[in-house]
């Protein structure tokens, strides 16, 4: 798999200096030593494309608890063992290695903002959030959230991105475990989390939005069963995948982070709302901001669409910025209730997308519970609307669940970004065809090859 070719590439680009740096007895003594690590190495890897390649189920009675990516890394440090053994191969395979790695996907086209510092090979992205969760700080650990209920609060959560990062995945690519260096950045993670007054929220947006070419925002609100830590990394992660250079903002309402907790957090969602609201009210009114873009997934589209039905945006002061792009991502809300409220929601948006799927798992649990179809869900129950673009995305296949496409599939990111960046319509995106409906027309991506 790509994703290990570095070693293999590093080890086959430093191996005429290797040559010329040993003897020959030395070359053949170190050789005899390189190729029991090598040859565990490679037998590790093809374990893991076998695995990937097939849907089998393991033996019935097996019990094998040992993660094939791991061996790959343990096999992968037992070669780089071999060559720093070796003075001074260890050091070119390691620079040999890091050059290797700068030819990955980077942040881009665009550069990154200005606020995003640069620190040991990763990108610090500032996630500006607001939350009705309860904080907990002690004298030994830094300020974090929980699920338990709180007022509304506000802060800054800075999210670590290693330069190797790929588009739609959250956790850095296994191979870069063999990283040569000490303290290395493996993951993409929170690493700090800082409260802040109303006012000096505020006040920060403002200087982010001072750097930058446009004055546009981009928020984020988490679904059902989601900790403050993974939906700050989540909010991260759209911002970098998508290439959005302006501020990033999270609304965090108190999930309980558990499969198991699903009536608390529907209750939680609906609690938030008022908090929501005032959040957006301060950003729209008290930020300078020009324009701001939603982006809500799951449970999370409860709490955007009751606020937004219930706030009217249009109405605020003069030189309030407005809304933008306004993305319902697998809403895990009533269907009917939905329909109800997106009236509301049209007149202030200046462009709306539901992004549904017929192969969605988790929001078929969630309609066997209620008894009622989802706004997130395609085929007999799809919503179709004027005014609504209507995006289904089954042939996609997606994760395991089906659930959290808009965040780790390049092909929906490649539609958002070219929704955000370029305000281009379906028929102006790539890969969507166009379905009739009773209701009006509506898109749908083309099956995989």
């Amino acid at each position: 798999m790509e994703e290990w070719g570095p070693l293999v590439a590093a080890v086959a680009g430093i191996w005429p200096k290797v040559t010329d740096q040993l003897s020959d007895p030395e070359l053949g003594e170190f050789e005899g030593q390189l190729l029991a690590p090598l040859r565990v190495f490679d037998e590790a890897r093809e374990s893991v494309v076998r695995d990937a390649s097939t849907d089998a189920e393991p033996p019935s009675g097996t019990v094998d608890s040992t993660d094939p990516s791991e061996a790959v890394d343990s096999a992968a440090r037992a070669v780089a063992a071999v060559f720093r053994a070796r003075p001074p191969l260890g050091e070119w395979l390691t620079e040999e290695f890091d050059r290797l790695s700068g030819e990955l996907e980077r942040f881009g086209p665009a550069d990154p903002p200005p606020f995003w510092p640069v620190q040991l090979r990763s990108l610090q992205i500032p996630v500006m959030y607001a939350t009705d969760r309860a904080g907990r700080t002690s004298k030994t650990a830094p300020l974090t959230y929980g699920s338990e209920r709180g007022r509304l609060s506000y802060g800054q959560a800075t999210v670590s991105v290693p330069d190797e990062h790929r588009v739609g995945a959250v956790d850095k690519p296994r191979w870069w475990r063999l990283r040569f260096r000490p303290d290395p950045v493996r993951d993409v993670l929170l690493a700090s989390t800082a409260a802040m007054t109303a006012d000096d929220f505020a006040d920060g947006v403002r200087r982010q939005l001072d750097q930058c070419a446009a004055r546009h925002a981009l928020v984020f609100v988490h679904g059902f069963n989601v900790s403050f830590a993974d939906a700050a990394v989540h909010a991260a992660q759209l911002a970098y995948d998508l290439n959005f250079t302006g501020p990033v903002l999270l609304y965090s309402w108190p999930s309980k982070g558990s499969v198991l907790d699903y009536p608390a957090d529907g209750d939680a969602a609906r609690r938030s709302v008022p908090y929501f609201q005032e959040f957006l009210r301060r950003l729209l009114t008290g930020t300078g901001v020009d324009e701001v873009h939603v982006i809500a997934h799951s449970m999370g589209n409860r709490v955007l669409t009751d606020g937004l039905a219930g706030l009217d945006t249009r109405a605020l002061p003069e030189g309030s910025g407005r809304l933008g792009h306004v993305v319902f991502a697998a809403p895990d809300v009533d269907g009917d209730v939905f329909r109800q409220l997106l009236p509301g929601i049209l007149r202030q948006a200046g462009h709306s997308t539901l992004y549904v799927s017929a192969r969605d798992r988790a929001l078929a649990v969630s309609r066997n519970l209620a008894d009622f179809p989802r706004a997130g869900q395609a085929g007999d129950s799809v919503i179709v609307v004027p005014g609504l673009d209507t995006v289904d995305v089954t042939e996609l296949g997606t994760d395991l669940l089906g659930h959290s496409y808009v965040g780790n599939h390049r092909n929906v990111l490649a539609d958002v970004y070219g929704l955000l960046h370029h305000g281009r319509t379906p028929s102006q995106r790539y890969g969507l065809t166009r379905v009739s409906h009773a209701d009006g027309d509506y898109w749908s991506f083309q099956p995989q090859k």
